[in-house]
């Protein structure tokens, strides 16, 4: 069975978007038109799905006016049509427009489109009224618009990014407790602290850097710590830096998360793909927007990161709310609903970003292998990182060099 992956194109796809252009459209874009869809821009998202590499639906988005999301062209592959895809994407430009603060969404519809009226009717649009000859001579159009809740703060944070960035990176990097050591081969881009950055001002948990710093080549953004509900943070906190990264155009993403193994086949120092989570901390990122039981992490990025970390597990992540680490029986419950390993962070960034139509990767890093009775603490954890990065360092840096070529 092909899977339907969701990302932001880059102008590698640009081909396979057009050729879906013009399978969709009787008057299509042209390829330049199609290309500077995908260029990176704090008020432009695109978004596709694809099937082994190629394109089966696109979406794009961007504002008309301050507050006004405007959705430009959303399309589907007519063979994968009636599947939910449509509305997986809508979902993802709504929920960035959401963040850019806007209050509404428009989009013009043919008249005689009898179905895609009654998708987005199904969805709460509204019509408002109809266009005379907007799709040429005697082809009317229909304006349709929808009120949004806006999601503060982000959009300052992303207009400081743009503004104070080189480049956009490909990839963003999500680095746990004491695995700020995974920057050091790729060079010394630029250096932000949290505390520069528009809504990112707090306390460091110990072992995170609260610094946002690039690689040499612009190429990898590396967030080093992150926030946790534990602190008091809501979700929409906790992944405010990711998601107005995501919101600028960084769509590929690899968090990390320093974890203890409940599997009794894990070792310190082992590293274990997700293949799904179970959320136990109560903490999403938004009441709405996320893509709760869908298919969160990627699974060509799974298959990339088999070929390049050693001896690595995969399985399921068990997300806690902390700060006490685990009792025996808690241990115990976590290993018999299925999971692997178990940490207090991570799932809340890959809901945010997975709306945003982003590919995630996440993975844990067991920094301890907690049996019934045993006891661990964060001093535990951070020394751990000797043993992680002997076993691990040579295998990220291949992946993130794959990732960000």
């Amino acid at each position: 069975m092909n899977t339907t992956e969701y990302y932001c194109p880059s102008l590698s796809d640009a081909d396979s978007l057009f050729e879906l252009e013009k399978l969709c459209f009787p008057r299509p874009w042209d390829l330049a038109e199609i290309q500077a869809l995908i260029q990176k821009d704090p008020v432009l998202y695109t978004v596709g799905a694809f099937v082994n590499g190629s394109a089966i639906g696109y979406i794009s988005a961007t504002f008309s006016e301050p507050g006004t999301l405007h959705v430009i062209s959303l399309c589907v592959h007519p063979e994968h049509r009636r599947r939910g895809i449509a509305g997986d994407l809508l979902g993802s430009v709504l929920y960035w427009g959401r963040h850019m603060e806007a209050g509404r969404v428009v989009l013009e519809v043919r008249e005689g489109n009898e179905s895609a009226l009654e998708f987005y009717s199904s969805l709460s649009f509204s019509v408002r009224k109809i266009l005379p000859d907007f799709y040429g001579q005697g082809i009317n159009g229909v304006f349709m618009e929808k009120p949004l809740e806006p999601l503060v703060h982000t959009l300052n944070t992303s207009l400081y990014l743009y503004n104070r960035l080189k480049t956009i990176p490909q990839v963003g990097v999500i680095l746990g407790s004491g695995l700020g050591w995974a920057t050091e081969p790729f060079g010394s881009g630029q250096s932000i602290p949290f505390s520069d950055i528009p809504g990112m001002a707090g306390e460091a948990v110990e072992g995170h850097g609260y610094t946002l710093r690039t690689s040499a080549d612009g190429r990898i953004a590396f967030v080093m710590g992150r926030r946790h509900h534990y602190q008091g943070h809501s979700g929409r906190e906790i992944t405010l830096l990711s998601s107005a990264l995501a919101a600028i155009g960084v769509g590929t993403w690899v968090l990390t998360s320093s974890a203890g193994a409940v599997d009794p086949a894990y070792s310190v120092g082992d590293s274990m793909i997700f293949t799904d989570h179970i959320n136990f901390s109560g903490c999403i990122p938004d009441s709405s927007g996320c893509f709760i039981g869908h298919d969160v992490y990627s699974p060509s990025l799974q298959q990339t990161a088999e070929q390049y970390m050693k001896g690595c597990h995969k399985g399921i992540f068990a997300c806690v709310s902390g700060p006490a680490y685990e009792t025996a029986a808690e241990v115990a419950l976590i290993r018999e609903c299925g999971a692997s390993a178990v940490s207090m962070s991570t799932v809340q960034e890959a809901l945010a970003l997975r709306s945003m139509g982003c590919r995630v990767l996440a993975m844990a890093l067991i920094t301890n292998a907690v049996e019934g009775g045993d006891s661990v603490c964060h001093d535990e954890v951070l020394s751990a990182q000797e043993t992680v990065r002997r076993k691990q360092e040579s295998s990220i840096i291949k992946l993130l060099e794959r990732l960000s070529e």
